[in-house]
């Protein structure tokens, strides 16, 4: 079983059974007081009778108080296997007439006839005591003669303790039963997690295929639908690193090829002049293989999840394309182009990561440039829009036919006729990039009728361009 299925267990064993215990000793001491308190209305009840027996035994003769109590019966009152029993009796003036001397005498002196219960110690030992006072037999006066009997608490407790035995014992079986019963249940309710595991541990690396989610129950499905749902970005991620791969090769098969050709028709040459066309030859294939591979490279550092350190933070994009725009001014006049920059009034704040739009910018204008005839013009312009900041990039070339515009943004793609080398990645990058940072991709042609408009519409967080 999974080692999460392991803490889950724990966890719900731990739920389960501490609020079990927590009641199950809770009921314990519950029970304890309990049956503490019925065995002392039990044992307090033998006391009353205790000292209303030896109150019938109290006479008034010639005006003093006697005690008529047989040995016997002083042995019977006296005699406990497990507890000290004392007894007193104090006569009308206070003055002891029989017993233990010591005893604590009750706190309540107006009650006559009715016994009185209390609590008091003797020689270290705490003593339950029952004390009565009467008027003995003979008592013409009305005084009253104090009658006490006092046990230890040892039988008490010991009861007590039989009592709270007879009544947890039954419980903690039914706690350990119960306990068995939750293990059980909680390692039935944990096998559709063992079957996921089961499921993905017995497949190959290369099936991604989703898991079933029709016979989990409602609470495994939520999870079986996340874990779809990376098996499914994984799928796409693999597919597209496999395509890159074989695109990669395929591209890369020709330029190579070339290379090794004009190499072995330079080492041919004698000729200085011979030899030195063919050096300028493999140079610019040189190029264009080191500005495919570049892209190709670039590329990858684009494509969604090559990079899990992406932090899109607040920019400006009117300051960041204006900026970029300069840089290219020096290619643009080589080629006499007009290129120039239109920008909003004001920041133009979006969320975005400033080197990846740095390459998106420089795709977009090398484009331009690359396809914008001599004399024409290229306009980098960014605008303001109510939820998005708008990039556009304007040329006058020879622009691109409506049914290949889908196309332009895949791999490799170039349109044909353009007479213009590349390696139909530019407008990949640009569109990898604008995925990356939510933005749509619109291609049109101008107003004028000639050339091509690329929009990027990147959404804005609800405030950042305010006034």
């Amino acid at each position: 079983m999974l080692s999460l299925n392991h803490s889950l267990r724990r966890k719900l064993l731990v739920w389960l059974l501490l609020p079990m215990l927590s009641l199950w000793l809770a009921g314990a001491v519950a029970a304890y007081f309990m049956a503490l308190n019925f065995t002392n209305i039990a044992y307090d009840r033998t006391l009353f009778d205790s000292t209303r027996s030896l109150a019938e035994q109290v006479r008034v003769v010639d005006d003093i108080a006697v005690v008529e109590l047989p040995r016997t019966a002083l042995q019977i009152l006296l005699s406990d296997e497990r507890d000290r029993v004392y007894y007193q009796i104090v006569g009308r003036r206070g003055q002891l007439i029989s017993g233990e001397p010591d005893l604590p005498r009750p706190s309540i002196h107006d009650r006559i006839g009715v016994p009185i219960l209390h609590d008091g110690e003797l020689h270290g030992e705490k003593l339950r005591i029952a004390s009565l006072y009467v008027i003995p037999i003979g008592e013409l006066t009305g005084r009253t003669v104090l009658i006490q009997v006092a046990e230890t608490l040892n039988k008490r407790h010991i009861l007590a303790s039989e009592i709270l035995t007879s009544m947890l014992a039954p419980q903690l079986g039914l706690i350990l039963l119960a306990a068995l019963i939750v293990w059980y249940g909680v390692g039935r309710g944990l096998l559709p997690l063992s079957e996921v595991q089961r499921e993905i541990a017995s497949r190959s690396h290369r099936d991604l295929s989703p898991l079933s989610e029709v016979a989990a129950p409602e609470e495994v499905q939520p999870l079986i639908h996340a874990i779809n749902e990376l098996m499914g970005r994984l799928d796409h991620a693999l597919g597209s690193q496999q395509r890159f791969i074989a695109d990669a090769a395929h591209q890369l098969r020709t330029p190579l090829a070339g290379l090794k050709a004009q190499t072995d028709l330079a080492l041919r040459q004698s000729e200085p002049e011979s030899l030195h066309h063919a050096l300028e030859q493999l140079s610019t294939s040189a190029g264009r293989t080191v500005r495919l591979v570049n892209q190709m490279l670039a590329l990858a550092r684009v494509e969604p999840g090559a990079d899990k350190a992406l932090e899109l933070l607040s920019l400006n994009l009117a300051a960041l394309a204006r900026e970029i725009t300069m840089e290219w001014v020096p290619q643009a006049l080589r080629k006499t182009i007009d290129l120039g920059f239109e920008g909003s009034a004001g920041p133009a704040w979006i969320k975005g990561d400033s080197l990846r739009l740095k390459m998106l910018i420089d795709n977009l204008i090398d484009n331009a440039l690359r396809y914008t005839p001599s004399g024409g013009k290229v306009t980098v312009q960014v605008t303001k829009a109510e939820a998005f900041v708008v990039l556009t990039v304007v040329d006058n070339g020879p622009g691109i036919p409506a049914e290949e515009r889908k196309l332009v943004l895949e791999r490799f793609y170039r349109v044909l006729g353009s007479g213009e080398e590349g390696s139909g990645l530019g407008l990949a990058i640009v569109h990898e990039i604008a995925l990356l940072h939510d933005a749509r991709v619109e291609i049109d042609t101008p107003e004028a009728g000639t050339g091509v408009v690329f929009r990027l519409m990147f959404p804005v967080p609800l405030g950042m361009n305010s006034p």
